[in-house]
C-alpha cells in the first residue's frame, strides 16, 4: 500500500512499544510479512497518551495536517483501511497564504 499510493501523498509509519520488540525482531517481522515501511521503537507510555492499551494493534489515519481522522483498533482489512484512507488522500493539500 505504501508504494501504491506513496505518489498521492500517504506515508506509513509503524510504532512498536513492546518492551520485547529488539530492531532485529522488527526487522524479522516486517521481513516475514512483506512490510515496506518505517517502523520505530516507542516507550510504552505512547500507549497511553493516545488511549490505547498495550496488545492491542492501533492505527492512526492522519491527514496532511496531522489531525487524528480515524482509529482502527484490531486487525484491519486493507479494504477498511482504504475506504477510510482514499477520502483523506483526495483532499488538497494546504498551502501557506500570502498576506498583503
Amino acid at each position: 500500500m505504501q508504494r501504491d499510493l506513496e505518489p498521492k501523498g500517504l506515508s506509513v509509519v509503524g510504532v512498536s512499544v513492546s518492551p520485547v520488540d529488539t530492531s532485529d525482531s522488527i526487522r524479522n517481522f516486517q521481513r516475514d510479512i512483506k512490510q515496506d515501511y518505517t517502523v520505530l521503537r516507542g516507550a510504552e507510555e505512547i500507549g497511553s497518551r493516545f488511549g490505547n492499551g498495550p496488545g492491542l494493534p492501533v492505527t492512526y489515519l492522519l491527514d496532511r495536517e496531522g489531525r487524528i481522522r480515524h482509529k482502527f483498533i484490531g486487525q484491519t482489512s486493507r479494504e477498511s483501511f482504504e475506504a477510510a484512507l482514499k477520502p483523506v488522500l483526495d483532499e488538497a493539500p494546504v498551502t501557506a497564504q500570502k498576506n498583503d
